[in-house]
């Protein structure tokens, strides 16, 4: 049972492998942008939520406050000049001057002093979003900085240039751009500012009733109400004390702000670097898949034409690259080389097969029709009767031998290497190969101390017996095979094998090696040419190589052959023969 009917596997369509490259690609920019984007939210929210300006500007405000008090406190009250009022009907009384100034100067009680308190204010809260009111303590407001600073033109001047630049700034696209985001981020500005500072709102209050209650507490007290423009106002009443007796009250009035032009720059600012940074990526990326889908899209043509065996007069290359893509070509290529030479072999395999075995069936054939000749006497039928079980055993072998270079074939296509120590490997070998028929002795020469092979030990003792069985056949009684074993360079591994056999021609050197070639005359029914092609098969899948060579010892001046194997020396490997 599948593990979708399992249930194990329920959301396929959401795995990226589903998708072309450039849809994943799409995708994962996608994700990335919005991931980016709520990084810039966050941002955004924690700049806002961390802003200290309107809290600073309170502070300021209570600060600068309790600096007024002070100052009027210890310079604002005083004893003020009383004057008979000389002013009847809006018309002066001139008896009325003379006699005070001919009078005698009478003083008030202490009380608050307006002009000196009018200077200070002027002084301190001209350029300033604070407006200051004073009472004295008949509840009489003396000062309002409102009605002191409406003869400044600066103010609404500037606000007249600055209007007048945003509406030229906004007809340009950019500009404009820049305008819509910074009203959009103070609009949440404003919604977070008036969530935070709206928590203790009260109803607004008159100022008499400021007046009565800051009079009465002593102390310097706040609020904050909304007014009709539904801006947030916070109030900062504290009295004005000498003496322990109250000469007055000033309040202070602060619009709370709520835009913030210079943090929404710089929101604006981080909100640009996101949109180019997600820009380059885009970029880059489609840049990149276009690098890796063009060699992919050839690969996949290449094998495509090769599957449909498709051939043109094109030459098409495979991408060459550093990276895993020139990996992959490069294994789908020696891959595609190994398959079309397999079937190249198996081709030329199938031929040859054909054509050995088309020898004992025409045989065969000549015998059967032989036989149904009439005239043939019974001295010649028992001939073709042992002529056509002779090609009849044959036909067997080479059935059989068949069989066997096909399994060995396959078998080297999925074979377990090991690493073997190789003279302790031959000793055990040739102590175990002592008795033949022929009484032929193998002698083995050990000069390979501590040489370690990775092989196959099962097709390797097949090699060897491939290649002392045929040096057997073609011995006399009472001969000798020599096994020598050599180190090369600690690179390689030499084993060359001697006979005192009547020799190969060394002509035939390569023609020895190709299937169902033999140069026997005699035991030719014993023997189908494939023993030496099946060796060759096997040396060369442990990454070495088998050849004839000439032979270097004057005893053994038969045929000799040369055997080179890789090694794998390293002392932490164990003998495991």
């Amino acid at each position: 049972m599948g593990l979708d009917i399992l249930g194990v596997i329920k959301y396929r369509f959401f795995v990226l492998s589903n998708y072309k490259l450039t849809n994943q690609l799409l995708l994962i920019n996608l994700v990335s942008a919005f991931l980016g984007l709520i990084i810039i939210i966050v941002i955004n929210l924690y700049l806002i939520n961390s802003d200290r300006n309107i809290d600073n500007k309170i502070n300021d405000t209570k600060n600068k406050l309790q600096s007024t008090t002070f100052f009027l406190e210890n310079n604002s009250i005083a004893r003020i000049p009383l004057f008979k009022s000389c002013r009847i009907n809006n018309l002066i009384d001139e008896s009325c001057r003379t006699e005070n100034l001919n009078q005698k100067i009478t003083l008030s009680d202490l009380e608050l002093e307006p002009t000196s308190a009018q200077q200070y204010i002027i002084k301190n809260y001209l350029d300033t979003d604070v407006n200051i009111s004073i009472y004295n303590n008949n509840m009489i407001e003396i000062i309002n900085s409102a009605t002191l600073f409406v003869g400044s033109k600066s103010a609404s001047n500037i606000k007249f240039l600055e209007i007048n630049e945003n509406e030229e700034n906004k007809e340009k696209p950019i500009n404009n751009y820049q305008y819509h985001y910074i009203n959009l981020f103070n609009i949440i500005y404003s919604k977070l500012i008036r969530e935070k500072f709206t928590k203790d709102i009260v109803k607004k209050k008159h100022n008499i009733k400021i007046f009565k209650e800051t009079n009465k507490k002593r102390r310097l007290i706040t609020h904050k109400y909304i007014d009709r423009d539904n801006n947030i106002i916070n109030i900062f009443s504290s009295p004005i004390i000498n003496n322990n007796k109250v000469f007055g009250i000033i309040i202070a009035s602060l619009l709370i702000e709520e835009k913030n032009d210079e943090l929404a720059f710089t929101s604006f600012i981080l909100f640009n670097f996101y949109i180019l940074f997600i820009l380059i990526s885009i970029f880059l990326s489609l840049f990149f898949i276009r690098d890796l889908i063009v060699p992919l899209k050839q690969l996949s043509s290449l094998t495509l034409m090769e599957r449909k065996k498709i051939r043109n007069n094109l030459k098409y290359e495979y991408p060459k690259r550093n990276d895993e893509i020139g990996i992959l070509s490069n294994e789908i290529q020696k891959m595609s080389n190994d398959l079309n030479l397999q079937i190249a072999q198996l081709e030329k395999f199938t031929s040859d097969v054909a054509h050995e075995l088309k020898n004992p069936l025409t045989a065969i054939k000549s015998s059967s029709e032989f036989l149904l000749n009439k005239n043939i006497s019974e001295q010649n039928k028992l001939k073709v009767i042992k002529n056509f079980n002779k090609e009849v055993n044959r036909m067997n072998r080479l059935i059989s031998d068949i069989s066997n270079f096909s399994k060995t074939i396959s078998e080297i296509e999925s074979e377990n290497f090991e690493l073997i120590n190789v003279d302790n490997f031959l000793e055990k070998f040739v102590s175990s190969y002592s008795v033949n028929q022929k009484n032929i002795k193998l002698v083995l020469e050990k000069n390979a101390k501590n040489s370690f092979v990775l092989l196959n030990k099962d097709k390797f003792i097949q090699v060897l017996i491939n290649m002392i069985d045929n040096s057997i056949s073609l011995l006399k009684n009472n001969k000798k095979i020599l096994i020598k074993s050599k180190q090369i360079n600690k690179k390689f591994l030499e084993l060359k094998i001697y006979d005192q056999g009547k020799g190969i021609d060394f002509k035939d050197k390569d023609k020895i090696f190709t299937r169902f070639y033999t140069d026997r005359d005699e035991h030719r029914l014993n023997h189908s040419g494939l023993g030496l092609s099946i060796s060759k098969e096997i040396i060369n899948s442990f990454n070495g190589t088998l050849e004839l060579t000439e032979s270097d010892k004057l005893d053994f001046r038969g045929a000799c052959f040369l055997i080179k194997l890789p090694l794998s020396n390293n002392n932490n490997f164990q003998n495991r023969d």
